[in-house]
């Protein structure tokens, strides 16, 4: 099913705002920390955030926003389709995005709280966007906004390709070479071997992501192509 004009504009139009907004969010947050982050870590130069999953998957968010920008002004201007493969890459980049917002929301944040700590510190300032706005903002436009390719569990599986490769080197710096601070609390106060029963967990979990994005965007598909 090719898409209509109107949800082309709206993809076009989200997917530029996820690549601006990630230009901005990125530099300041390399420029100048973040609110929990100057609260919680020890760490004082602020480009070490670049080595945080937040981080690099919003900047895949980007990218692939960029992409997904360019792809809807040639449908708009003259009628190209978008690539059938890059819907993917678009749950690719979502599910990453969306494992990051999650995380934060039932993980991080709640954490902080149980240690008298704010809350909502992780969702202020530029986190607002990488931990909440700009993942809910994907999966919008991937449920809603990307045409009627259907999307299975092989697709679903690329999904686990952003945690399985951010847990190599967190791993290796956390735990083996102890050169990064354990920004995300995965080693629990220390136990190591903990880690990478973590990384399993939230391989699993991203899978999840993906599976409900999927079954949710075949699901409006469906709905869309039967309605008049």
């Amino acid at each position: 099913m090719e898409m209509s004009k109107k949800r082309t504009l709206w993809f076009t139009l989200i997917n530029t705002f996820l690549f601006i907004s990630t230009i901005i969010v990125t530099y300041v947050t390399l420029s100048f920390g973040t609110v929990a982050g100057q609260v919680d870590t020890n760490v004082e130069e602020s480009w070490f955030y670049i080595l945080t999953f937040t981080v690099q998957s919003n900047i895949l968010l980007g990218l692939i926003a960029f992409a997904g920008a360019i792809f809807g002004a040639r449908n708009l201007k003259g009628n190209k389709s978008i690539p059938k493969s890059f819907i993917t890459w678009y749950l690719v980049a979502a599910s990453a995005a969306m494992l990051t917002a999650i995380t934060v929301i039932l993980f991080l944040a709640p954490g902080r709280a149980l240690q008298g700590k704010n809350y909502f510190e992780m969702l202020m300032g530029p986190m607002f966007f990488f931990h909440f706005f700009n993942p809910f903002l994907s999966a919008i436009a991937l449920i809603f906004f990307t045409g009627g390719e259907k999307l299975n569990l092989k697709n679903c599986l690329f999904s686990l390709i952003p945690p399985t490769a951010y847990a190599v080197p967190y791993i290796l710096n956390v735990v083996i070479l102890k050169n990064w601070y354990d920004f995300y609390g995965f080693t629990f106060g220390g136990n190591n071997w903990v880690v990478p029963l973590v990384f399993i967990v939230f391989a699993g979990i991203t899978f999840s992501i993906a599976a409900l994005l999927a079954s949710c965007h075949n699901r409006y598909a469906r709905k869309a192509s039967l309605s008049p």
